[in-house]
């Protein structure tokens, strides 16, 4: 399932140590994923002392397997926010997801992590009926002051993409990058700054106990002041299912062959790009020229090779010139879905905080997540509350019911997305 591109295209990383025997800290992190590694440098840097435990290793959920699109703000609509926080709540919110893109782009420039940053992704509208929304869309944004967001028409998103569209919007607060390449980048920031990771260490069980919080794996034991659960989609069961506000959706990705001079020809802007149906298609070119082409949605955990020709088809659909071609790499993954597409922000007694289901715009929101609950453990909770105010719905306990709801979920969305 983790066969991807990404993992091809970086140097095999040497294995962490797994937990062994009993070890303190001051925090203990489930998850080497951006949320986790990105707490865990901040509180490394505020002088605490952390340890990460992490099932499998670095970056392998969803850090290191997604789309690499970076967005700035939440993944509802500022509308939504507004009716669920309030006016000027939803202002902070806003403005916390700008701060995320900041966060990323200060750590990549702070600690020299290469990773194949670029700027610039393009929203685009799939039905004329789309166009008066994205210009909406861009004057909402305008008046909570994001001055970023170029609008197109269909004649001139041509000179950016050439796909048939009605129209487009670049952001220029936005961009991509290589997810794992940034997720290594990340943990190796936060072991300079004295954390420690251990692999291959799948948390089983933990209790609070004596002032602080005994997380226990199969080789060994933490005892912290804090935990921060930082597993999203793959907390299994860690977090009670009446904390769970996500269904996991899977997503998949294929990588083309090196298309050389063509690459350029198909999006000549290199910008990422995202249309606006509620089951996305989004790509973008990596460095070499590859096609990455992602986004099909499926109930189960099905194996990627099972969705070849389906994903083959809507690269197609798209860029008729690519019906020929194949993916080199196919890999999927589970995308942490929550029913109104904003984040889950909780706690569970005194020591232990969450966060979860970023609903496919994680690459900046989970950085943020994970410096919220850092602060909250620092002593200022006064963003990590605000997040944590939005009321979600519970999940339904039992996997059989769970993809039920996915999949009916699942067909009212194509049901929108086919409206002309």
């Amino acid at each position: 399932m983790n066969d991807s591109w990404y993992r091809a295209s970086v140097p095999v990383a040497a294995p962490r140590a797994q937990l062994a025997g009993a070890l303190d800290a001051d925090v203990c992190i489930v998850g080497a994923g951006f949320t986790g590694l990105s707490a865990a440098l901040e509180l490394a840097e505020a002088g605490r002392s952390v340890i990460v435990l992490e099932a499998e290793d670095v970056g392998w959920g969803c850090s290191g397997r997604n789309g690499g699109q970076i967005n700035p703000g939440v993944a509802c609509d500022h509308s939504r926010v507004v009716r669920e926080l309030g006016e000027a709540a939803a202002r902070k919110v806003w403005q916390l997801g700008v701060d995320g893109v900041a966060l990323l782009r200060d750590r990549v420039a702070r600690h020299g992590i290469d990773c194949d940053l670029k700027w610039g992704i393009l929203l685009v509208a799939n039905k004329a009926r789309q166009v008066p929304e994205l210009r909406a869309w861009q004057q909402e944004l305008g008046e909570l002051g994001y001055d970023r967001l170029e609008f197109h028409d269909r004649a001139a998103l041509q000179g950016l993409l050439r796909a048939d569209y009605h129209a487009g919007v670049m952001d220029w607060g936005g961009g991509d990058l290589h997810p794992l390449k940034y997720a290594q980048g990340l943990a190796r920031a936060a072991e300079q700054a004295g954390v420690r990771i251990f692999e291959r260490s799948a948390v089983l069980s933990y209790a609070e106990e004596g002032g602080a919080v005994a997380v226990q794996t199969a080789g060994g034991q933490v005892r912290a002041g804090h935990l921060l659960l930082a597993g999203n989609a793959y907390l299994g069961k860690l977090l009670p299912w009446h904390r769970k506000g996500f269904m996991p959706i899977g997503s998949y990705i294929g990588a083309t062959r090196p298309l050389g001079d063509l690459a350029t020809e198909l999006i000549p802007s290199r910008a990422a790009v995202c249309d606006m149906n509620t089951l996305i298609d989004y790509y973008r070119l990596t460095p070499d020229n590859r096609l990455l082409f992602g986004g099909r949605a499926s109930a189960r955990d099905a194996r990627p090779d099972a969705l070849r020709q389906t994903m083959r088809q809507r690269m197609a659909q798209v860029f008729p010139q690519l019906a020929g071609e194949d993916f080199e790499y196919l890999w999927g993954g589970q995308v942490a879905m929550t029913m109104s597409k904003a984040p889950v922000f909780g706690r569970l007694g005194r020591r232990v905080l969450y966060t979860q289901g970023y609903s496919g715009q994680g690459v900046a929101l989970a950085g943020l997540a994970g410096k919220l609950m850092a602060d909250t453990v620092l002593g200022d909770a006064h963003n990590f509350d605000l997040m944590a105010r939005w009321r979600h719905l519970p999940v339904p306990p039992g996997a059989p019911l769970q993809t039920a709801i996915r999949a009916l979920a699942l067909l009212w969305y194509r049901l929108q997305d086919s409206r002309q």
